[in-house]
């Protein structure tokens, strides 16, 4: 079994010593409500240490960000998968890092959200990844490339667990929360949807409903709109065993 740490919070706009401060201790003591357990892979949202900011030197929270997923990393000895923002030739992108140790994987997130004009602050990237995490092989993507189900489908079924890390407002978490069990039914996967709350420095309102879905569709985890560490327990094996019992992907 693996166990995953989904960590939902409000956060501070553009404040990155608040935010270190806030998630150490929110890992710390939500650990130690449950008994101390051990973790495999610890969760947080897109751009956890600045907020969704349309700032163009969002990037300068970079180093302190990274520097605080690489403690945690260590600390409890497990990965960690986050979002950052991270400067680029001409300009920055909005990334997931997956961290274990001091070593450090990057995706570039591939749909910037026009709506808000995320595309004309942040460049898009270019390809999916997929990496081996807690026995799993996780494909990571960031909030809006939910909404494009050609990008996970690529990569399964070699993918086995799929994550979503966000800032997805309160006024379309019915979206959120259907387009989630979506990807998790149609790629007979594990998603994860990792959510922040509270409002941000844009005046918009989050609601968390941070999810882990089966590969049934099943919902394993439900955060709903509380601040706070949640947990729960996955086993690979339940993928091989819903892909064989419903041979679906044969057929894409």
């Amino acid at each position: 079994m693996v166990r995953i740490g989904l960590l939902q919070f409000d956060i501070a706009w553009e404040n990155p010593a608040g935010n270190v401060a806030k998630v150490t201790d929110l890992v710390r003591t939500g650990l130690q409500a449950q008994g101390s357990p051990k973790l495999d892979l610890l969760v947080l949202p897109e751009l956890w240490i600045c907020g969704f900011t349309m700032n163009l030197e969002a990037y300068k929270t970079f180093d302190a960000g990274h520097e605080a997923m690489k403690t945690l990393a260590r600390e409890h000895d497990c990965a960690v998968l986050g979002g950052l923002p991270h400067q680029v030739e001409g300009g920055q992108q909005n990334r997931c890092y997956l961290v274990e140790g001091d070593q450090s994987t990057a995706y570039a997130k591939i749909k910037t959200f026009t709506f808000a004009g995320e595309h004309k602050k942040y460049q898009r990237g270019s390809e999916s990844l997929r990496l081996p995490v807690a026995g799993f092989q996780l494909s990571p993507f960031v909030c809006y490339d939910l909404r494009f189900p050609e990008l996970p489908r690529a990569m399964v079924p070699e993918t086995n667990i799929i994550s979503y890390v966000a800032n997805w407002p309160a006024v379309r978490v019915h979206h959120w929360r259907s387009l989630l069990i979506a990807r998790a039914i149609e790629n007979l996967s594990y998603v994860i949807g990792v959510n922040r709350v509270g409002r941000d420095g844009a005046g918009l309102d989050y609601n968390g409903q941070s999810l882990l879905i089966g590969p049934r569709g099943d919902i394993v985890l439900d955060c709903g709109d509380q601040e706070g560490l949640f947990l729960a327990e996955i086993d690979p094996q339940e993928v091989r065993e819903t892909r064989a019992t419903w041979p679906f992907l044969n057929d894409k």
